[in-house]
């Protein structure tokens, strides 16, 4: 997609952006409340020499998507740290946003800094440009004061006077006064503005009335400044962890990765990879995709990964640091995580655009070849599948005007006595379609059977007995499993590897349904409802639940194992007395 196209595209979201030269430099990096707008006014206006000549070099953009404006501001700091690009000027130094924090002395006070202080009492911030951070400060120092002087003057302090110290100048202050002091702050800085709003509305409307405008209008800035420097971000976390944060998207046909990299607090790097989908085994793919990254990047001191995924695949030394989303901020960070997975997404499906006529050449072409009466806009395929030798599933993927329709997708558990593949698809035709009848749903322009002769007459043979007339093919592979040549619906055999596109095609559905069988969706739902299910022993939160399913992949590997290993795991005799009692109770 050229530049044109990307800026056309770009999402009405805050975030920030980067450009590149020609040489894939990043030139520079901004911000922006709505990306796309920000992101066009550099091309579709008048500058100054400086943003004319950055305009002329730029050849490319990315950009992330965050939560809000703050969460902007931060990671615009933390990228033009990491990047250094020579069109920005602000910010292209060492200096850090600003906290506001409370000293850890016996008598506290308020304290302006440019960089996080791990011994403070209290930090709030960090605190972008723009928040006016210096006048917040001075309110608070009026509303909720602390330790104003220097302390210990045998005498009241002038600040003491006009009611903004707590008298350490000249007295011992109850530690019960700084404590109340500073619950009120921490409820000012989580978003309850009400008492702050309330006294300076009360002093905007003095200043008014005594036309002094200036202080009115200084007083107004700082109440509008009061909800950015409340709100929540993200993007530069109060702590010093390398962080990743990894998550995937499925859509129609591509599955996208993405890992948000966070080091020292601070979101720095974005990782993504987009890939053909065939309902392979999601757990398989990420697994995969995890042990990869870490195959060329150190390891932080924490993963996040969504909750659906499990702990098996992963390598031991990446298992032990990995966790799913128990705590607020994790849930945040993934949920930022996921947002960016749908700009990838969006990106992906706008720059594959050019190519959407091509499934409707290649269904008129399937058309014609297979003498059809129909555009073949809906088509089922249908696969038979053993999954861990242990049960015999059935499959069916739907296809709409040549894109796979995912909510329409079916696996059917088959359960008869009758062992030949030719039986159990005849059980599993007959289900679909006699419930479509009953449900008077729509039936498809076209069914296709995995497989030759013996596979296409199962169908035929149930649509015959429920009177429904829709056009049969088979798939037939080949000894290396891969598609060979198709059964018409006269059974005609039609080699279609000198037509590639139609041949991708059908083979796409093919191995796409072979998947579909095989994606191990019975795991995942025992292991989501064994997980539920443990969650009922008292004291057996989701945190501990984590790790025992990291230590154990199965309960019959828990119900092997020593009381003195699942205690090792649980770190509470009691509450492995009472797994261990319950694996005992328990059927497996």
């Amino acid at each position: 997609m050229n530049l044109e196209a990307k800026i056309k595209n770009l999402p009405d979201k805050p975030g920030c952006y980067i450009y590149y030269n020609q040489d894939n430099q990043v030139i520079y990096v901004g911000k922006a409340k709505r990306l796309k707008r920000r992101v066009a006014s550099y091309f579709n206006r008048a500058h100054n020499i400086k943003t004319t000549r950055l305009v002329r070099e730029i050849t490319n953009l990315d950009y992330f998507v965050v939560n809000n404006e703050k969460e902007a501001l931060v990671l615009e700091e933390n990228l033009i740290k990491k990047y250094r690009p020579r069109f920005n000027v602000l910010l292209n130094d060492d200096k850090s946003y600003p906290y506001i924090i409370i000293t850890n002395e016996t008598d506290p006070q308020y304290k302006y800094i440019r960089k996080y202080d791990k011994k403070a009492l209290r930090s709030y911030g960090p605190l972008p440009q723009g928040s006016n951070a210096r006048e917040i400060l001075m309110t608070l120092e009026r509303l909720f004061p602390l330790r104003r002087c220097k302390g210990n003057l045998n005498k009241p302090c002038l600040y003491y006077h006009i009611n903004q110290c707590s008298g350490a100048c000249f007295k011992v202050v109850d530690p019960s006064y700084y404590q109340e002091q500073i619950k009120k702050l921490d409820k000012f800085f989580k978003g309850d503005v009400r008492e702050v709003e309330s006294n300076l509305k009360q002093k905007m409307s003095a200043a008014a009335e005594n036309l002094q405008f200036e202080e009115a209008q200084r007083i107004k800035d700082q109440l509008n400044s009061l909800n950015f420097i409340t709100t929540k971000q993200t993007v530069e976390l109060t702590d010093d962890k390398n962080r990743d944060v990894i998550t995937y998207l499925i859509d129609e046909d591509k599955i996208v990765f993405v890992t948000l990299f966070y080091r020292l607090g601070k979101l720095l790097f974005k990782d993504e990879h987009i890939q053909d989908y065939y309902e392979q085994d999601t757990q398989e793919l990420l697994s995969n995709y995890v042990n990869q990254i870490y195959d060329r990047n150190m390891l932080p001191n924490q993963i996040i990964i969504p909750q659906e995924m499990d702990f098996d695949n992963l390598r031991e030394s990446i298992k032990n640091i990995s966790t799913h989303p128990l705590g607020t901020i994790e849930k945040t960070l993934l949920r930022l995580a996921e947002d960016n997975a749908k700009e990838t997404m969006t990106k992906t499906k706008l720059n594959s655009q050019s190519f959407t006529n091509n499934e409707v050449v290649i269904l008129e072409e399937l058309q014609s070849i297979l003498n059809l009466e129909k555009y073949p806009y809906h088509i089922e395929m249908f696969d038979i599948s053993n999954i861990g030798n242990e049960f015999v599933t059935g499959s069916c993927v739907v296809y709409k005007d040549g894109k796979p329709s995912r909510n329409d997708f079916r696996k059917y558990n088959i359960q008869i006595e009758q062992a030949s593949d030719y039986e159990r698809l005849k059980n599993m035709l007959y289900r679909r379609y006699q419930k479509a009848l009953v449900e008077k749903r729509e039936f498809p322009d076209l069914i296709i059977m995995d497989g030759g002769i013996i596979q296409v007459h199962a169908a035929k043979e149930q649509l015959q007995l429920l009177n429904i007339n829709i056009p049969v093919i088979g798939l037939v592979k080949d000894d290396y499993h891969k598609t060979e040549y198709l059964l018409d619906t006269k059974e005609n055999k039609v080699v279609i590897k000198t037509n590639p596109k139609l041949y991708n095609f059908l083979s796409s559905i093919q191995l796409r349904v072979d998947e579909y069988a095989k994606s191990g969706f019975r795991k995942k739902q025992n292991t989501s409802f064994l997980k539920s299910e443990f969650e009922a022993i008292p004291g057996m939160g989701k945190k501990r639940l984590q790790e025992l399913f990291k230590n154990f992949n199965t309960v019959s590997e828990m119900k092997l194992a020593s009381p003195e290993e699942l205690n090792k795991v649980l770190r509470n005799k009691k509450l492995t007395d009472q797994l261990v009692d319950y694996l005992q109770n328990r059927e497996l």
